[in-house]
Formats: structure tokens, C-alpha cells, sequence
């Protein structure tokens, strides 16, 4: 790789995600998160990617694997791996910020940017191997990691951030708090969907935290990554497959736009109001 090559690489990973870190940093205009948490979630989202460029490389130094289980791994393990990688990384960086996190938005904004440092990473590998590659139509790859790919990031990590954080807001002991977050037997997890559904239909998507105990907190989170996982195995496949002969990429046009205006609106007042002690 020469000089040229990084340069190039950099400049249009770089672009897209200051785009976006922007558009959602002045989103929260109400209560602004500090720029060194921001940093610090972003450089944490970057090296959660790095993991997954190394298995990445060497599946494709592998063939004997099999093209179904390499595209198994591609839509459903690596989905939740990566999902997991990126709220883990958010919850590192605000178990350092626990002041800072005030407001449910707050939630949203660490997952998000955790979400963009890992995309950053991920679409400089992507660029590098284009551009060495030769092939032609840079600009169109460049638009579809930049705001297709990043976006969907995006959009996967600000579901499984605004449940984490109605989570942590929901009882007196926050979810990084838990030595075992996600060790739960799973007749308890089963027998608690319901609930947790309801929950956040009724206090969730209303901006209500919770006064309920148990393991609530502790499914709620493991359902916002379930969510996380679904949408990014989901987008997987319309990227990876077709039907009747059809890609299915056309799908993604109105289902990110659609995901951003939701997001969007999760930055109005009801969500974006500062919650000053745990209930």
C-alpha cells in the first residue's frame, strides 16, 4: 500500500464519519455530552473493529471453508458479535462518565458514536482493499459505506442504546455495574419477554423508566441487542442476496431513511430531558 493509497483511504473514512458525529453531537443540544467522552467512545468503537478486520482477512485466507459457512458467519455471528462489541464499548466509556449520563438520550449518543468509530475502521479497511483492487466505480462504494453501511451503524447501535440506557435509569444499580450482565438462566429470560415487550411499548418508547426490579434490567438490555442483532443480520442479507434474480438493495433506501427520521425524533424534548437521580 502506498502513501497515495492511504491518503485517499483515510480522507473518505474520515469525511463521513465526522458527518455523522456532528449531525448527532448537535442533535443533543440540550445537555451536550463532553468532547472527551465523546473521544474516548469513539476511539473505544474503533478498536472494538479492529477483532473483526483480523477474522475478516483470515476467513479470506481460508478456503476451505465453505462459501455457506462463511456467509453464515458474515450474517448472523458476526452481526451479534459486532452489535455486542459496540455497546460494550459504549458502557466502558460512560462507566467513566457516570455523571455525564443524565438523560435517556445520553444512551443513544455513546452507542452512536461507539457505532461510527467502528465504521470508521471498518470502511478504511473496506477503502484500501477497493482502491489497491483497481476496480472501477469508487464514488459509488464510497456513498454506499459512507451512508448506507455507516448509517445502518448507526441505526443498529442507537436501538440497543436507548434501551441500555432506560435500563440504567430504571433501578438505583446501573447495567455496567453488573458483574454478570448477560448471565441469566434462560427460563428466566423466556418467562420475563413479555414483560419486557410490554415494557418498552408502555414506558420505553413514552420516556417513562421503570420502578420494577428483578432481572428486568438485565433482559431489557440483552433485548435491545437482540434488536441490534436482528436489524444488522436483516441488512446483511438484503446486501448479500437476491430473490428471483433481484438484488434486494433497492430495500435499504427507505428503510434507513425511515430509521433516521425515528432516531431523529428520539432527540426531541421527550427523551432529551435530563433525569437527575435514578429511580
Amino acid at each position: 500500500m502506498d502513501l497515495s493509497t492511504a491518503i485517499i483511504a483515510t480522507l473518505m473514512a474520515v469525511l463521513p464519519a465526522v458527518f455523522w458525529m456532528v449531525f448527532f453531537y448537535k442533535k443533543d443540544y440540550r445537555d451536550p455530552e463532553p468532547m472527551s467522552a465523546i473521544f474516548q467512545t469513539f476511539l473505544a468503537g474503533m478498536i472494538s473493529a479492529i477483532p473483526f478486520l483480523v477474522l475478516r482477512v483470515g476467513l479470506t485466507h481460508a478456503p476451505q471453508l465453505n462459501a455457506f459457512f462463511t456467509g453464515l458467519m458474515a450474517v448472523v455471528l458476526f452481526a451479534a458479535l459486532e452489535e455486542m462489541s459496540k455497546l460494550v464499548a459504549a458502557i466502558f466509556v460512560v462507566s467513566r462518565h457516570r455523571m455525564d449520563f443524565n438523560q435517556m438520550i445520553d444512551g443513544v449518543v455513546y452507542a452512536v458514536t461507539a457505532a461510527i468509530g467502528f465504521a470508521f475502521v471498518e470502511n478504511l479497511f473496506y477503502f484500501i482493499q477497493f482502491i489497491n483492487s483497481g476496480a472501477q466505480g469508487l464514488v459509488t462504494i464510497f456513498l454506499f459505506r459512507s451512508f448506507g453501511t455507516m448509517l445502518a451503524h448507526i441505526l443498529f447501535s442507537a436501538v440497543a442504546g436507548l434501551i441500555w440506557a432506560y435500563a440504567y435509569f430504571s433501578k438505583q444499580i446501573s447495567p455496567f455495574q453488573q458483574k454478570n450482565l448477560l448471565a441469566f438462566e434462560l427460563k428466566d429470560f423466556v418467562s420475563r419477554e413479555i414483560l419486557s415487550l410490554h415494557i418498552i411499548r408502555q414506558n420505553i418508547l413514552k420516556a417513562r423508566p421503570s420502578r420494577r426490579g428483578g432481572h428486568e434490567k438485565q433482559a431489557l438490555v440483552m433485548e435491545g441487542m437482540v434488536a441490534a442483532v436482528f436489524l444488522h443480520a436483516a441488512f446483511n442479507l438484503t446486501t448479500a442476496f437476491s430473490l428471483f434474480g433481484q438484488r434486494l438493495t433497492f430495500l435499504l433506501v427507505p428503510a434507513l431513511m425511515g430509521g433516521l427520521v425515528i432516531v431523529s425524533y428520539w432527540f426531541t424534548k421527550k427523551w432529551n430531558v435530563q433525569i437527575l437521580k435514578v429511580v
